[in-house]
């Protein structure tokens, strides 16, 4: 029997820059990441100020700023992801691919796309969101991360400015409720901590309150694969167990990495996105636990199907998905 043909929408973008990254993308990355990787360093340094008694205006600042954050926060701008969009189309890596299969992802569609892996700071979901394939101007995608990101200085900023929302449960279903189409990255800073540079490692196993969810809401699971997010940073991966137990303990990612520059990615290298065939999920108000297994089994399947399927294209033939 003929094997069936998927239908693909490709979208790519390469680099004009022999051997260096266009410049306009540059500056988007480095400002975002430089933001990113920084940020949590400012509530430290304040309070180390006050602490070792140098200085007590970084803490009162540090407050004034939660407090106006706090009865002012920041809201979405489509200017800010117009600009975003327009810096990180311009190509920072060799080559820059989203490839959604099946069928397009419309705007208010019921989809929730689920990107592995993490990787050191999540380059390929950041891409993607940038992408017109994937971006919030486009199919009007809620990205959802981590509570804690929002407590950081510049960093709610930027986040609020992009659309971007906490992935608290009660957050997760108001969206849901709306039919608006969503993205996560369901292994979050567990899966960052597994993060090895060349190797394929996503925590999901574990991972199966977005499946209850898609029950719930029925909604349609895209699993989504970033080929090249393994190569984007060097890092430290000794005392492992300790390490996700720290981060068990006090929900901090403690990953210690290196790029380009230091907070670069690494860039000589194709990043390529991969948004797997919808898995349609029933609608069940209260779904069994033997529901969420065989759902989540089903998600497993299309994830390593994903991965198969074009690794020997975006990686190498012998290329192995290690699931935890």
């Amino acid at each position: 029997m003929a094997k069936k043909e998927i239908k693909k929408w490709v979208e790519t973008h390469e680099r004009n820059w022999k051997y260096h990254a266009d410049p306009v993308s540059w500056f988007g990355l480095l400002s975002f990441f430089g933001i990113w990787v920084g940020s949590p360093v400012i509530p430290v340094a304040c309070i180390g100020s006050a602490l070792a008694k140098y200085s007590n205006k970084p803490l009162m600042g540090l407050v004034a700023y939660y407090s106006y954050a706090y009865f002012f926060p920041a809201k979405p701008s489509k200017f800010v992801l117009w600009l975003y969009g327009a810096c990180l189309q311009r190509c920072y890596f060799k080559k820059q691919t989203v490839v959604v299969l099946g069928e397009e992802v419309k705007r208010d569609d019921k989809t929730l796309c689920c990107f592995h892996p993490h990787g050191a700071l999540s380059c390929g979901w950041t891409l993607a969101n940038a992408s017109r394939s994937l971006g919030s101007l486009t199919t009007n995608m809620r990205w959802l991360v981590a509570p804690l990101l929002f407590k950081i200085p510049l960093i709610n900023e930027v986040l609020r400015w992009n659309s971007v929302q906490s992935v608290t449960p009660q957050n997760f279903k108001r969206v849901m409720a709306l039919g608006e189409n969503i993205s996560i990255i369901p292994g979050g800073f567990h899966s960052a901590a597994l993060f090895q540079r060349n190797k394929f490692r996503c925590f999901v196993m574990k991972r199966k309150g977005f499946v209850k969810y898609a029950l719930q809401f029925g909604y349609k699971l895209r699993p989504c694969f970033s080929f090249g997010e393994e190569k984007t940073y060097y890092t430290l991966n000794a005392f492992e167990k300790l390490r996700m137990k720290l981060l068990a303990n006090n929900n901090m990612p403690p990953v210690i990495f290196l790029g380009k520059y230091g907070v670069l990615p690494c860039d000589d290298f194709e990043l390529t996105c991969i948004v797997g065939e919808p898995i349609q999920c029933p609608k069940i108000e209260k779904p069994t636990a033997a529901d969420v297994d065989k759902y989540h089994a089903l998600y497993i399947e299309g994830l390593r199907k994903v991965f198969d399927d074009h690794k020997a294209e975006y990686a190498h033939a012998d290329a192995v998905l290690e699931l935890e």
